[in-house]
């Protein structure tokens, strides 16, 4: 169906049922979810866990899987929560931020208390609340990243490398033997992608504060505000106060001499 010759009304109409047939789908979903939890059939399948199960099998993303784990384990704790679900009540993300509290003995009266609210509301309205204990660490291989497309050139070196690298072109001939094209030895190895990592682990608020006051101070160097840099810029300093002589990788050593330029320009006054 070719929906811009929808009128107005009808376009709202059909987003509108749409939108509860998506909702109530959605809550279907999360009570079977629920019942293949409670029975625990998913080792049976080759599967490790019930996100194993979503992720792999349902083809869900794993923020989505996660939610919709919780949300499942609430139901089971607490059926009433399912309705809410249903009727638009509660949101997916208010669920699975109430599960926290779930075995409490005033959680249906939160729940009630969190009916009709939105996300930031429910964060705020268990603020305070006896939390989960910390996750652990996580790192996890994600994928190759591009390289970057004007990587840093580390003026350390003694050399410009931006005129010395311009790329050489071989002269292949039915005559002549084909000569391989010189490589200068001033110039860095081709990029080449390397894996992404991703990290994931809990802190307090005051790691949260002293990081906000790092990244501020590197806003000049990372504009966009990326914890990569900001927390790379820290180990570094760290590693080169520990130990000086250590070699960075090529292309990573840019942080470290204005590192040494700072304790120079404080030992001189």
């Amino acid at each position: 169906m070719d929906i811009s010759t929808l009128a107005d009304d009808d376009l709202l109409r059909r987003t509108e049922s749409l939108a509860l047939r998506e909702r109530i789908s959605r809550a279907d979903l999360i009570e079977h979810l629920a019942e293949i939890d409670r029975r625990g059939i998913y080792p049976g399948r080759n599967y490790a866990s019930l996100f194993e199960y979503c992720v792999h099998r349902l083809k869900m993303s794993e923020g989505s899987a996660y939610r919709r784990i919780r949300a499942a384990r609430t139901v089971l704790i607490f059926p009433p929560v399912l309705d809410l679900l249903r009727d638009g009540r509660l949101t997916l993300e208010a669920v699975a931020l109430l599960h926290v509290a779930s075995k409490e003995s005033d959680f249906p009266s939160l729940v009630l208390k969190a009916s009709g609210l939105g996300t930031r509301q429910v964060e705020a309205l268990l603020a305070g609340r006896r939390m989960e204990k910390p996750s652990r660490d996580s790192i996890r291989y994600v994928g190759l990243r591009a390289p970057s497309a004007n990587p840093p050139v580390d003026f350390n070196d003694g050399l410009f490398r931006i005129a010395l690298c311009e790329p050489t072109t071989e002269i292949v001939s039915s005559k002549v033997p084909a000569v391989p094209a010189m490589k200068n030895e001033a110039c860095p190895p081709p990029a080449v992608a390397k894996r992404s990592v991703r990290f994931a682990f809990t802190a307090d608020e005051d790691f949260y504060r002293t990081l906000e006051k790092a990244r501020a101070l590197l806003r000049h160097k990372y504009p966009d505000g990326r914890l990569e840099g900001v927390l790379f810029d820290a180990l570094k300093a760290l590693l080169d106060l520990r130990n000086p002589g250590l070699r960075w990788p090529r292309g990573r050593r840019d942080a470290r001499p204005s590192l040494r330029a700072g304790r120079t320009r404080r030992a001189g006054t």
